[in-house]
Formats: C-alpha cells, structure tokens, sequence
C-alpha cells in the first residue's frame, strides 16, 4: 500500500467533513473542552476509515493516539500511556507532537516495550514532509468559515497495511 490521507477535527466540526471518506479519521475521545469529544454517532459516520482515537489527557484507558502539546497530555503521560494500551488493544499506537517535542517522544517512547505498535505522528502544518517518521500533520483544510481539520499524510506502508487491517474493527 502506499501513502494515504487522514484528517482529524474537532466534534463541532465533524459535519463539516460530511464529503470527505478518507483512509482514516481523527477524534477525540476526552479533554476538559467537551464539544471537542467525538459521539459514537459521530465516529459512526465513517465507517470506512480507521479511527484515530485522540487522547488529550494521558488517560492510560483512552484512545490510540496520545497528543503531547502544550495544555493536552505530556511526555511524562507517555511510558504509562502506552504501557496500558499496548495490552488493551489490537490497533497501532500513535503519538503525537510537534518537531520541538520530537526528540523528548522518542527518548520516552524508547523506555518501554514497543515492539513497532508505537508510531510518530509529528505536525508541521508549514506544508513539508518529515520523511523519517511514520505520519507528518502538514496543512489544514479550510472554507469560508476557516480552519475545519488538520490534514495528515500516512507514509510508513506498515502503519498503513496495520490501519487497514483494522477498518471496521473498531
């Protein structure tokens, strides 16, 4: 498989995605601003994409995705984090930040048992590329209204070949 596309936005913003059916799909599944959170119903919309469960919080129950950035989960969240999910669940593990952040991820995400189910998602949103790592945030989609999702490409064929096994399955 190669590349393929993902988008992730806000709950307030979900029905702006209505005419997007894209390979996978971002939430998010908690944090203290609730119409950010994603209903069932909403992530029942795509049911042809591979949910992206954003956890902001560093709950160790929550999501396949941990977001690290200022005001969301922290690279302290990150060892617990996915110490608990990796047993919890089937899907690849994702963790997300920006190009500052990088290097500190990485160091934490090197102190556990990863065994290639933990992957980089790194944001850039300046529209380039960081080719070493499996995801790069790059752009954001846009109306009239402004930004509505942020825009990923997927470049590692084993994330994509993990996330397409689990279509459906979530």
């Amino acid at each position: 498989m190669t590349s393929q596309i993902m988008y992730d936005a806000t709950g307030d913003n979900v029905h702006r995605l209505n005419d997007h059916a894209p390979f996978a799909i971002g939430g998010y599944v908690n944090g203290a601003i609730t119409k950010y959170v994603w209903t069932n119903a909403q992530w029942a919309l795509f049911p042809k994409s591979y949910h992206v469960r954003i956890n902001v919080t560093g709950d160790p129950a929550r999501g396949n995705a941990l977001d690290v950035e200022t005001g969301d989960a922290t690279t302290a969240n990150i060892v617990p984090w996915i110490n608990a999910r990796l047993p919890a669940t089937p899907d690849p593990l994702l963790l997300y930040c920006d190009r500052t952040d990088l290097a500190a991820c990485v160091a934490e995400r090197a102190k556990t048992k990863w065994h290639g189910r933990v992957w980089m998602w790194v944001a850039t949103l300046d529209g380039t590329l960081v080719t070493d790592r499996a995801m790069t945030q790059f752009s954001q989609l846009k109306d009239a209204l402004g930004a509505y999702a942020d825009t990923t490409i997927i470049t590692s064929r084993a994330l994509v070949t993990a996330m397409a096994a689990r279509i459906g399955r979530q």
